[in-house]
C-alpha cells in the first residue's frame, strides 16, 4: 500500500513539475511504473479477494446471530409464561383437591357411621315398622319418617358418588397439569440452552467483527485518502491546463454496465457499529469480465492501479467533468487515449477493496464527487 501511495504521490508531483513538452513522456513513464506495481499486486489479488469476502460475511453472520438470539429469547419468554400459567393451575388444582378431599372424607365418615349403626342395630325391616302401627295416623307418621330416612340415605350415597367423581376428575386434571408442566419445563431448558448457544455464537462473531472492523476502517480510510488524492490530481491538472476546458461530451451519460445498484451514493449508517460512512459513487452489479464502457466521450487521464479502487480508469469529459470506473479486473485503454461513448474501457472485476465483482462509478465536477444518478438516464 505504501508503494502504491508513493507512486500516486510521485505522479501528482510530476503533474506540477512537468512542462507541456515533457507531459507525454511523464505520462508514459508513470504508466510503465504503475503497470509494474500492478504486476506485483496481481500476485496477491486472489488472497485479498478471499479476505474481503470473509470480512463481509462476518457482519452478515453477526446480524443473523443477533436475529436468531432475539427469536430464541422471544420463544423462551413464551414458554416461561406458559410454565407460570401451568404452575398457577397446578396450585389451584392442588387447593381444590384438598377441599374436595375434605368434603369427600366428611361425607364418607357420615356414611360409615350410618353403616355402623345399621350393623350394630340390625337391618330395619320397613314392612315390620309399618305393620306395627297402632292406627292409621301412626301408620302415616311412620311412612313419612321412613321416606325421609330412605331419601336421606339415597342423597348421601349420590353425594358421595358425585364427590368421588369430582375428586377423581380433579386428580386426573392435576396429573395432566403435571405432565404439561414437565413437558414445558423440558422445553424451557431446551430454549435456555439454545439461547446460551446463540449468545456464545454471537459473542464469537462479535469479537471477530471487532477484529475485522479495524481492517475495514483502514480500508475505508484508504479509499477516502484515494478519493482526496483524485480530487487533488484533477484540480492540479486543471490548474496546469492539462484538461479540456471546454466540454466535448454530450453531458448525458450512458450506464457503464447494466445491473442493479448494490450501494448508492452518499452517507450510510453501518448496521452494526452505527457509524456513518461516505460512499463517493454508486456500485453497479456486474459479472467478472463483463465489459465496462465509457459513460461519454472524452480523454483518459488515468488508467492503472489506484489503491482501494483497484484497477481504475478516469475519463475527462471537458468542463471539469470527470468519471471514474473502479475495481476492474483489467483495463483496455491507456492514459491520453480518446474514447467514444459506449466504448469498452475495462472488464469488470473485484480488485482493490471489494467483496465481489461490480463497477464502482463516480462522477466528479472539478474534483468534487457528485450524485452519479443526476447524469444517468
Amino acid at each position: 500500500m505504501k508503494k502504491q501511495a508513493a507512486v500516486l504521490s510521485a505522479f501528482l508531483l510530476m503533474i506540477n513539475l512537468a512542462s507541456p513538452v515533457t507531459w507525454a513522456e511523464t505520462i508514459e513513464d508513470k504508466k510503465a511504473e504503475l503497470e509494474d506495481v500492478q504486476r506485483q499486486i496481481d500476485d496477491k489479488d486472489a488472497e485479498r479477494t478471499t479476505n474481503q469476502h470473509r470480512i463481509d460475511n462476518a457482519v452478515e453472520q453477526l446480524l443473523e446471530a443477533q436475529r436468531e438470539l432475539a427469536q430464541a429469547q422471544q420463544e423462551l419468554a413464551v414458554v416461561e409464561a406458559q410454565q407460570r400459567v401451568l404452575e398457577g393451575r397446578l396450585r389451584d388444582n392442588e387447593r381444590a383437591i384438598s377441599v374436595k378431599q375434605k368434603e369427600f372424607d366428611n361425607t364418607r365418615g357420615i356414611y360409615k357411621k350410618r353403616l355402623r349403626d345399621i350393623y350394630e342395630n340390625g337391618q330395619v325391616n320397613y314392612l315390620d315398622v309399618l305393620l306395627g302401627s297402632a292406627d292409621f295416623r301412626d301408620f302415616a307418621s311412620r311412612m313419612y319418617l321412613l321416606q325421609r330416612v330412605i331419601r336421606q340415605d339415597t342423597r348421601l350415597i349420590e353425594l358421595l358418588n358425585r364427590q368421588k367423581a369430582e375428586l377423581q376428575r380433579r386428580q386426573a386434571e392435576l396429573a395432566e397439569n403435571k405432565r404439561q408442566l414437565d413437558a414445558t419445563h423440558a422445553e424451557v431448558v431446551a430454549k435456555q440452552e439454545l439461547v446460551a448457544q446463540k449468545q456464545q455464537e454471537q459473542q464469537v462473531l462479535y469479537e471477530k467483527a471487532l477484529a475485522d472492523k479495524a481492517r475495514l476502517d483502514a480500508e475505508y480510510e484508504e479509499l477516502q485518502e484515494n478519493s482526496r488524492q483524485i480530487a487533488a490530481m484533477i484540480k492540479q491538472m486543471e490548474e496546469a491546463g492539462r484538461m479540456n476546458a471546454q466540454r466535448h461530451g454530450s453531458g448525458q451519460f450512458s450506464w457503464p454496465v447494466y445491473g442493479e445498484i448494490t450501494s448508492p451514493f452518499g452517507w450510510r449508517v453501518h448496521p452494526i457499529w452505527h457509524s456513518q460512512i461516505f460512499h463517493a459513487g454508486i456500485d453497479i452489479a456486474a459479472d467478472y469480465g463483463e465489459p465496462v464502457v465509457a459513460a461519454d466521450s472524452g480523454t483518459v487521464i488515468y488508467a492503472g492501479w489506484m489503491g482501494g479502487y483497484g484497477n481504475a480508469v478516469m475519463i475527462d469529459h471537458g468542463g471539469g467533468l470527470v468519471t471514474l470506473y473502479g475495481h476492474n479486473s483489467s483495463l483496455t485503454v491507456g492514459v491520453g487515449e480518446n474514447v467514444a461513448r459506449g466504448q469498452t474501457i475495462a472488464l469488470a472485476g473485484s480488485t482493490g477493496n471489494s467483496t465481489g465483482p461490480h463497477c464502482h462509478f463516480e462522477v466528479r465536477v472539478h474534483g468534487d464527487v457528485v450524485e452519479p444518478l443526476n447524469y444517468l438516464p
